[in-house]
């Protein structure tokens, strides 16, 4: 019987999560516990689109040039990975030998683990698997990586999307509200961040529209009041 107490990221490692970096290293963790050297995590858009790696939200370690358009990180809606997130609500582990993946095959691997993952909101994501010296997964292992691949989504969801469905900030407007909260200057902000001062000064301009308020200090109280920041 699967209990969650084999789950891999059960514990301080995902509460302290809080920001993409955080949840890449997650995701980064749990493909490497399992042999494979590269992930994607994504929204399903539709059936008429691809998987878009470009989004705000999505999640990967993918190589540029395994795509036709490094600009554009897309896998397209032909491919039958694409297809099978698209139909699928449980995971599967797909042999690209017989069902050939154009951008995944780059990884050198014919094994590829795909597994759809759901947000609250109704939304659909899905995580893809690839690369590394894996040539099978068994039943048990797949249960397991779809496991711990639901609770670190739900993780993501609740600190990261959920809140920016709420408010409209994006991570990094996130990070500079809480940096403010704290009395960092836009300078002090802007070193922290590896940002110019004139980049954070454009990012607090777009927040005090977003939360339709006029100054600093309203800013961050109104940022406290969502949950954004404590």
């Amino acid at each position: 019987m699967l209990v969650t107490e084999t789950a891999l990221h059960l514990g301080p490692e995902l509460e302290r999560a809080v920001n993409r970096m955080d949840f890449f290293r997650l995701f980064k963790s749990l493909a490497g516990t399992h042999g494979f050297s590269y992930f994607g995590v994504t929204e399903i858009v539709g059936e008429e689109h691809g998987l878009n790696f470009q989004s705000v939200h999505a999640l990967h370690n993918f190589p540029g040039v395994w795509f036709a358009d490094p600009k554009n990180l897309a896998i397209g809606v032909a491919d039958p990975v694409v297809k099978y997130l698209q139909k699928a609500s449980a995971p599967c582990a797909i042999d690209m030998r017989q069902d050939p993946s154009e951008v995944l095959l780059s990884s050198g691997d014919d094994l590829a683990v795909i597994v759809p993952l759901h947000a609250a909101t109704g939304k659909r994501h899905g995580l893809i698997m690839v690369g590394g010296d894996v040539t099978v997964v068994d039943h048990h292992a797949l249960a397991l990586i779809a496991l711990d691949a639901a609770l670190i989504f739900q993780r993501y969801f609740e600190v990261i999307l959920s809140l920016e469905s709420i408010s409209g900030l994006n991570d990094r407007e996130i990070q500079i509200v809480r940096w403010t909260s704290e009395g960092k200057t836009s300078a002090e902000i802007a070193i922290i961040l590896g940002l110019s001062e004139h980049t954070v000064n454009s990012y607090i301009a777009a927040m005090l529209r977003k939360l339709h308020v006029v100054n600093r200090a309203q800013m961050v109280a109104s940022a406290i009041r969502s949950g954004l920041i404590t």
